[in-house]
Formats: structure tokens, sequence, C-alpha cells
């Protein structure tokens, strides 16, 4: 055999060893890529639901005057509740929190509300603060539903004096409860379209779409409500970035309007000064007019 051949034959061993090698490789790379998928599905309620069992604060810390509620969702979870009066010229208003800490974590918004005239029902979610069971996107739909559904059937509010309100993940809440019952308007504040464009935004690597369970579809329940919309976004937002938050006014057409504030995803409302302040004002005691 001369040398040529057995060079040959190096090469192909040599070639044959670097071809077993690859493929364990992409192998071994396809399983990780596997186990990091499996492991976001598995792990995304976490992701998707920081809930706080604490409560830092009531209203007592502002002054407030409040009442301590119990409300019980469809399916029988109970739900705790802060409900704060406001004036006879004021209206009613829904507030829904995001998807960290629970209402203790609100204060400030309930009193620049009550300071307002408006009576606030917060409510915490299954699982935040003081209420039963663990979170899910189902469950927050109905617990906010009983809320709702508290202030028309004990309290005796009329719909359209009801002012549906939202932040973050509470903006999807709220979008969802708006296109499911008839309030006289909605606010939403740091929100989205959908969870799952965040998440891919956020997660580019990974195939959230097809991964994820909670999807809280802001983007087709927008097209159902009938009301009056506002939607605020802070400028600086690098958790739910400015884009979706205009996306969504985009899509509700000419009942929204959009309000571009200063500051990041947690602070957007505080440093909206006195000027959005007055914006809300104007906005919510037009509800039900």
């Amino acid at each position: 055999m001369n040398s040529s051949v057995k060079h040959t034959e190096i090469l192909a061993i040599v070639s044959a060893k670097w071809r077993r090698w690859l493929g364990w490789a992409l192998a071994a790379a396809l399983l990780a890529y596997a186990g990091v998928c499996l492991s976001f599905y598995l792990r995304q309620d976490g992701i998707v639901f920081t809930p706080s069992r604490a409560l830092v604060a009531t209203p007592r810390k502002y002054g407030l005057a409040f009442e301590d509620l119990w409300l019980t969702a469809a399916d029988g979870t109970r739900v705790h509740a802060w409900y704060v009066a406001g004036t006879p010229e004021g209206r009613e208003v829904l507030l829904l929190h995001g998807n960290g800490g629970n209402i203790s974590h609100y204060l400030r918004t309930m009193l620049a509300l009550h300071r307002q005239g408006h009576g606030v029902l917060a409510v915490d979610y299954r699982g935040y603060g003081r209420s039963e069971g663990r979170p899910s996107e189902e469950g927050a739909y109905q617990d906010a539903a009983a809320a709702f559904d508290h202030l028309v059937l004990t309290r005796r509010v009329p719909a359209d004096h009801i002012v549906v309100y939202g932040r973050s993940l509470g903006g999807a809440v709220a979008t969802w409860l708006a296109a499911h019952r008839a309030p006289g308007a909605l606010v939403l504040e740091s929100t989205f379209t959908r969870l799952t464009d965040v998440g891919q935004a956020r997660y580019p690597w990974l195939p959230v779409t097809l991964l994820s369970r909670n999807r809280f579809d802001s983007l087709a329940q927008i097209r159902r409500v009938r009301c009056p919309i506002l939607i605020s976004h802070g400028r600086n937002d690098t958790v739910v970035p400015a884009r979706f938050g205009r996306a969504l006014a985009a899509a509700a057409g000419p009942r929204a309007r959009f309000i571009s504030l200063p500051g990041d995803h947690s602070d957007a409302f505080l440093r909206g000064g006195a000027d959005y302040l007055e914006d809300l004002r104007r906005f919510i005691s037009s509800a039900g007019a």
C-alpha cells in the first residue's frame, strides 16, 4: 500500500471521528436546549406571578378609612379586598395590580384616586396577600369579575359608573374584564399586547408562544371593549417596552387615547405628576356621564 492510500485512509478515519463528535455535540446541544425549554414551561407560573403574602401597610397609613372585605369568586375561592369610599360625585374605581406584591403596594394609587373623590376597590388575586388559592390566569379573571360584581350587585353601583383600572399584568386582567362586563371606562398603565409578546422580547432564543400556558391576550380582548380607554406608558420602560402599549392603543382604535409618560415601569404613574393626575381626573369623572 502506497503512502497516498494510507494518507487517504487516515483522513477517512479522522473525518468519521469528527462526524461522530459533531453528531454527539449537536445531540448534547439539542438536549440542553430541550432542557431549558422544559424548565421554562414548568417554571413559568413562578416567572409570571410573584406574589407577596405580607401586607406592608393598610390604607390607614394615609389616613384613609376603609372596609376589609372578603369576596367569593365563581369557583368558590375567597379573595381579599379593601374598599375606600369616595364622594357622591365621584366614580367607583376597581384597581387591579400587577404581577408582584399585593394591594398594600398600591396605596399611593388608592390615595391619589380618593383625593379626586372616587371610591376605590382594590382586590388581591388568589395567592396574593391574604387571598386563598394559587395564582393563575383564569383565576385572576374570576377574582376581578367577583370584585366588579360586588360593586354592581352588593353596592348597587351602575356598571357605567365603574372604572376598571389595571397596571402592568393588571392591565391584561382589566382588559379582559372590560371585554366581559360593561364598565364606564378602562384605564391601563404600563401594560402589554400579549404576555407572549413580552416573553418573546425577553427570551428571544426560546419558542415562548409554543411554551406558554399563560396568554393574557389583551390584543384580542381589547377589540371587544366598548367603553373609552386611557392607556399610559413610561418612555423608559424596560420591563414592558412602550411599543406594546402603543400597539394596544392602536388595536383599540378611536376609543383609546395614549399618553407617553416619563419614567420606567414602576414609577411612570408618579413621574407623570400633576398633568397626568389631571388627565386621570377628567377621564374617570366622565365615565357614565
